[in-house]
């Protein structure tokens, strides 16, 4: 009876989630077109995540091979950039295109902490499409046991945490640090800790944030829209129309970096809010504006094996706009 309740539960929650699709999506876009759930689409996509992650895992996985000769950091790069032609193809064949607004905020030569918000599956490929950073993310450790998918990751220098052992997550987290102040990349990570159900905001952890002051890395505040509407949580499921994918455009807004360099374990509250208030700003920004970026047009397939350009590039195929909002910095 307990999980039959649970059950029910969860399909009235997927059922809210589905109305909320239709409640971001705007008129634009249905007029247009975009957007309408498809089997198709969603099969193109699982097609093309089954022929491409061992095209892009198993060279990702070799790339460590070439450590003595190359060293690790830039084999870490190689096993970064296939990550990153991997997640611009998910987008592609899902038919979303993208932009990314504030990266002149940010020294193309920095390392930073991405603390963004939760809201889809879609949400890592957008950041790794769009932000032109050596990244490697914060993931559960179950992530790790994924055939090819989870290996490639493990072989970028994913940080690993298991939420059932808090021993091992602070001993996971000590190695990140030791390994940060060695060789500075950029940490991707979502203080949500899983995605939003009903596109809301969720409380922040503050366990990324910790890892951010202890390396003395700056913290920048990111915001993902439009992911949510992309597949809503519990969309594994494929069969059911309300998760099919749903094609629609895809923005990133990136904040102001905070520095962390004086800060310490008692500022980590106060990090995190400050964070979580830019976070809410730029959210905020997406709703109120009426340019919800539909003449846009999807990335072409050979352009997702284009490096993505750096931070000081402001146009870049149409994908990269300045901050125009004082308000957000």
């Amino acid at each position: 009876p307990k999980k039959a309740v649970a059950a029910a539960g969860r399909e009235e929650d997927l059922g809210e989630a589905s109305k909320m699709v239709g409640k971001n999506s705007s008129d634009a876009d249905k007029a247009r077109g975009v957007g309408n759930p498809s089997y198709l689409r969603s099969a193109w996509v699982i097609l093309v995540c089954i022929l491409w992650v061992p095209l892009t895992g198993i060279p990702a996985m070799l790339a460590i091979l070439l450590t003595p000769f190359l060293g690790l950091s830039q084999c870490q790069r190689i096993t970064w950039r296939c990550a990153t032609v991997f997640f611009k193809l998910v987008l592609w064949s899902s038919g979303c295109p993208y932009t990314v607004e504030g990266l002149e905020q940010l020294d193309p030569n920095g390392s930073y902490f991405f603390a963004c918000n939760h809201e889809s599956l879609w949400d890592v490929p957008l950041v790794f499409a769009a932000v032109p950073f050596w990244l490697i993310s914060i993931a559960k450790k179950s992530l790790r046991l994924v055939p090819v998918f989870g290996w490639a990751v493990a072989a970028g220098g994913t940080v690993w945490i298991d939420r059932k052992n808090h021993a091992a997550d602070m001993k996971s987290m000590k190695i990140a640090e030791e390994s940060l102040r060695k060789r500075p990349r950029s940490v991707l990570i979502f203080p949500e800790g899983t995605r939003t159900a009903d596109g809301n905001l969720q409380p922040f952890k503050k366990g990324g944030f910790v890892l951010a002051i202890q390396a003395g890395i700056p913290v920048v505040p990111l915001c993902v829209c439009g992911t949510y509407d992309v597949v809503i949580k519990g969309g594994r499921r494929f069969w059911l129309k309300k998760q099919q994918v749903r094609p629609r455009p895809l923005k990133l807004y990136v904040g102001k970096p905070i520095e962390t360099e004086h800060m310490t374990y008692d500022d980590r509250d106060k990090l995190s809010d400050t964070v979580k208030a830019q976070v809410a700003a730029m959210k905020q920004k997406w709703h109120d504006s009426e340019d919800k970026c539909e003449n846009l047009v999807v990335e072409s397939f050979w352009n997702c094996f284009v490096p993505t350009p750096n931070a000081n590039i402001k146009t870049w195929w149409g994908r990269v706009t300045c901050s125009s909002s004082k308000a957000l910095q």
